[in-house]
């Protein structure tokens, strides 16, 4: 395999992999296959069923082709196996001594893939065609489409039924990456691959949290992490299967505020539900790398959620300095709070994002924020948890109170 027969195999593998799953900056231009061929697909919004059925059938055809593609182009081109000549004994390199049978082996496989290049761009038109006749019948989404209605062996009033909903402005569509999207309509759960889609009604599906991952977006910060959920839906109708549904954590209140299911989530499965939860998280992290603050435990309820107990106190112990280590302008400087201790850390996190803007949300731990009671201004590393301080005088009582019981023995 010489050089220019490398880069070719490198740049069509390449090129497969763009077709097969585009990433952004393709969909923006334009160059997916959807979009190439929207003239013949349609409207999304105007014939649900029929444009998924279209869209899964071109996919298919257009996949199909690319081994066979590779094969013409690759003959046309090198010719590699098919002109090779066996070698003559002279030729032989002593260090390989059976060039014959690995090139005979070489040359069959070759051949062989081929062959199934050429069976399938025969085969996938030959099934495009048998799912197409008696308008789509035998085409997976109307088997399953099927399952729901109420006459048997019909769809075309359940596909009705998901266009009508489909073009209400109230739905929830998330693309979960280049070749799936989730759809929660009115009563139903949709979700849209790259051959196929799913479908699940509402009304007799059931819906809990199979796992939850994190991961670590920079290796610099701890903090800075990503997390996303696998849901199970689950269809209470004999025949349809279920599937999964992966999205980011954040996104899970939104799709739960769209369907009339309750999602199930097992007790050993946390989560960040917005990005309040994931900054509360973040911001406890940064208290308990804060100093210590002394000072008597209170009896009281925390001012705010009235259940915790207060374990904070507000505190100036910043150098009122930039990220640049510049002196902050007078007005930007935070300043002493003597309230006492009356919130939660959970709490006064939630006050401190309340006060932030959604558009800084990357930068929220270096704002500042005011102290619900006086108003002083304060940042993240002016916050302390709490510690009774240590009674010095105990220990001497003690040893005071073993004193007079020597002295009375």
């Amino acid at each position: 395999m010489d050089e220019s027969e490398l880069l070719f195999n490198l740049f069509y593998f390449l090129l497969c992999m763009v077709i097969i799953y585009p990433p952004e900056e393709f969909q923006r231009l334009g160059f997916t296959i959807e979009q190439l061929f929207a003239r013949f697909l349609g409207e999304e919004y105007l014939d649900f069923v029929g444009y998924h059925l279209r869209r899964t059938s071109l996919n298919l055809f257009v996949h199909s082709c690319l081994p066979f593609s590779y094969f013409l182009i690759h003959r046309l081109k090198f010719s590699v196996f098919a002109t090779q000549e066996p070698l003559e004994d002279s030729d032989l390199d002593p260090d390989f001594p059976m060039p014959q049978e690995a090139v005979a082996f070489k040359t069959l496989t070759w051949k062989t893939a081929q062959r199934f290049s050429v069976l399938a761009v025969l085969a996938v038109p030959a099934l495009i065609f048998n799912w197409h006749q008696q308008n789509w019948r035998r085409h997976p989404i109307c088997k399953t489409l099927s399952k729901y209605s109420n006459s048997p062996g019909s769809y075309s009033a359940v596909a009705s039924d998901i266009g009508t909903e489909f073009r209400r402005p109230e739905i929830y569509k998330k693309k979960l990456n280049s070749i799936s999207t989730v759809i929660a309509t009115q009563n139903w759960i949709i979700k849209t691959t790259m051959y196929n889609v799913h479908f699940a009604h509402q009304s007799n599906t059931s819906l809990s949290v199979a796992k939850a991952e994190t991961y670590n977006i920079s290796h610099h910060d701890q903090n800075d992490t990503l997390q996303m959920i696998s849901i199970i839906v689950r269809p209470m109708r004999q025949g349809v299967s279920d599937f999964h549904i992966r999205i980011n954590a954040l996104e899970f209140r939104n799709l739960e505020d769209r369907v009339r299911r309750p999602i199930s989530i097992p007790s050993n499965i946390q989560f960040h539900r917005n990005v309040i939860d994931r900054f509360v998280d973040v911001f406890k992290s940064q208290v308990a790398l804060n100093p210590i603050f002394l000072a008597e435990a209170s009896t009281d309820k925390c001012f705010a959620c009235m259940l915790n107990e207060p374990n904070t106190k507000i505190h100036k112990q910043c150098a009122d300095l930039d990220r640049n280590g510049a002196p902050l302008a007078e007005g930007a400087c935070c300043s002493n709070c003597y309230c006492r201790p009356m919130w939660c850390v959970e709490c006064l996190a939630r006050w401190f994002a309340a006060r932030q803007t959604d558009v800084d949300r990357e930068v929220w731990l270096e704002q500042k924020c005011t102290c619900p009671m006086c108003r002083a201004k304060f940042c993240v590393l002016d916050v302390s948890y709490i510690r009774p301080p240590v009674d010095i005088r105990a220990p001497s009582q003690y040893r005071g109170a073993d004193h007079e019981a020597d002295d009375t023995t």
